[in-house]
């Protein structure tokens, strides 16, 4: 796995898990949406991360033996909500910070309850939630943004 397959393994993993407010269509991507972009919107973006050597010689035993480290990606899951969106899952209405908050829950639910999927499936390793940052409405543009910070663990292979 590189760093292009991760973002497109987590992207189609919450599009297809994620309850949509929108009903149908894509509202999940890699990238900080324009200002003239749609809301709700997630975005996912790659923070930082480390490589490390994960054993002698960098060796990793598959199908035939190939050069391997340990990934350790940081990356941020953005909730953007416009301060006037709605949206109702299960007869519920959420409006603004309550539907901002209610999707990031799901955002870690789904990541949480796929780990066991995503490592059968796409090969990684581990999923944590590092952090939770609630940032101050952006007055200007109506949008209220929670970040969620994981960390994504992966054997790096070329």
């Amino acid at each position: 796995m590189n760093l292009v397959d991760l973002n497109s393994v987590l992207i189609d993993y919450l599009r297809q898990n994620m309850p949509n407010p929108h009903g149908t269509g894509n509202w999940i991507y890699v990238d900080y949406p324009r200002l003239d972009a749609t809301f709700p919107r997630i975005s996912l973006t790659q923070t930082g991360g480390d490589l490390s050597p994960i054993a002698i010689g960098e060796f990793v035993i598959t199908d035939s033996p190939k050069y391997g480290k340990l990934a350790s990606i940081m990356l941020d899951v953005d909730v953007w909500v416009k301060m006037n969106d709605r949206a109702t899952f299960d007869s519920v209405t959420y409006v603004g910070t309550k539907l901002r908050d209610y999707l990031a829950s799901k955002v870690i639910e789904v990541l949480e309850k796929g780990k066991q999927s995503l490592k059968d499936n796409h090969g990684i390793l581990d999923i944590e939630i590092i952090g939770i940052t609630t940032l101050p409405l952006d007055e200007e543009n109506q949008l209220h943004r929670k970040t969620i910070t994981i960390r994504v663990s992966f054997i790096w292979e070329r």
